[in-house]
């Protein structure tokens, strides 16, 4: 099956995405080289099936065609969707191939750009997170006799394979809470040279890492792919007078689910714990997305414990505007409805570096404590 994939893609795949996030959906998988060969493009409005997610209208007429000549040389079936483990072993049984939905899509990205021993972990305590409610839907469906043992083994290795999975879960957090403490210690550090911490947030491939490289004079790598940021990065600058440690963090993305929350939580609290976070914003998308963007983001801050604290709104590459009244009116209309603590809003492209030098203002303007200084560092 695999030999039949060509021009250097990884291996063929159909796509099934609510037309709303198809352009997102497309993003990642062309972030790990994978071919689509086809799409099942559903409504916004779409009502899932239960048992199949896809209605069985649907459902019959992609399986004739991956039966077929068309579509017998495809690898894997991806749903941008977090699915329910009753529908992912459905869905393996009836398609007789891998059925991966949106949280394995986003973990098989972070795999690829895993390059810490903490990332790893983090990114393998989410892989297990979601495995396990669907390894234990197999072990159920296999006592029944719906199903031999998961992916091929008998039910007792299935069992064994579970309980496996359960004790190595015991194991990495164990090892994530060494890091998230070693992590601690630093920020405490940090504070105490008197370098105030600002977290750069926002959602995947708006330019967090471009404007980190630019404020901190940095050369951490980026790209067109997503996610390229995976563990956090820190350095410091100056502006005025402070020197500021400066947090580049793993990208956002709609709906991110509570198994990445939790294995990313070591990265994500140095959002929570910052003086001040940057939301880095692409404005240069659909208003309508920049909206359901910036809605995303501050949820998203809310889960994850960023109370009480100023607010920077990026809108990152300007330059590809005519106008940025629009969009800024937008941003500016969320956050006066949904953030009720200090924030701001300033216009930027990080990769032409326009707005920069009133990006430092603010900064500095919300930040500056008079005790904290270039002297004291």
């Amino acid at each position: 099956m695999a030999g039949r994939v060509r021009n250097g893609y990884r291996k063929n795949v159909v796509l099934i995405s609510r037309l709303e996030d198809l352009s997102e959906a497309r993003a990642l998988v062309e972030t790990l080289n994978f071919r689509v060969v086809d799409e099942v493009v559903l409504k916004n409005s779409f009502k899932p099936n239960v048992n199949y997610f896809l209605d069985l209208e649907r459902l019959k007429a992609l399986k004739d065609r991956l039966d077929g000549d068309s579509l017998n040389f495809v690898n894997s079936i991806y749903i941008y969707e977090v699915l329910h483990p009753r529908q992912t072993i459905n869905l393996i049984k009836e398609f007789k191939r891998e059925v991966k939905d949106k949280i394995s899509l986003i973990l098989e990205i972070f795999a690829e750009h895993a390059g810490s021993k903490e990332a790893k972990l983090q990114i393998e305590m989410a892989e297990i997170l979601h495995q396990l409610p669907i390894v234990k839907e197999w072990i159920r469906k296999a006592k029944l006799g719906e199903l031999p043992g998961f992916m091929g083994p008998g039910e007792y290795a299935t069992d064994v394979y579970y309980n496996h999975m359960r004790r190595r879960l015991v194991r990495i957090r164990r090892e994530l809470k060494a890091l998230r403490e070693r992590r601690l210690k630093e920020r405490v550090s940090r504070t105490s040279a008197g370098f105030p911490q600002v977290a750069i947030s926002g959602y995947a491939n708006a330019g967090k890492t471009t404007l980190f490289n630019l404020l901190t004079g940095s050369n951490k790598p980026v790209g067109p792919e997503m996610f390229t940021t995976v563990s956090p990065k820190v350095s410091t600058a100056v502006i005025e007078d402070l020197r500021v440690a400066f947090v580049d963090t793993v990208g956002f993305i709609k709906g991110l689910p509570h198994e990445v929350i939790e294995a990313f939580y070591a990265t994500l609290e140095e959002i929570a714990t910052s003086k001040l976070t940057v939301l880095v914003v692409d404005a240069s998308e659909d208003l309508s997305k920049v909206r359901g963007k910036v809605l995303s983001s501050l949820d998203i801050l809310s889960k994850i414990g960023y109370f009480g604290k100023p607010l920077v709104v990026a809108l990152n590459k300007v330059d590809l505007l005519n106008d940025v009244s629009e969009v800024k009116k937008v941003v500016e209309e969320v956050l006066s409805n949904h953030y009720m603590w200090s924030w701001r809003v300033v216009s930027i492209s990080a990769l032409k570096g326009f707005g920069v030098s009133s990006l430092k203002n603010v900064i500095y303007e919300l930040i500056k404590p008079k005790e904290l200084s270039v002297s004291n560092a």
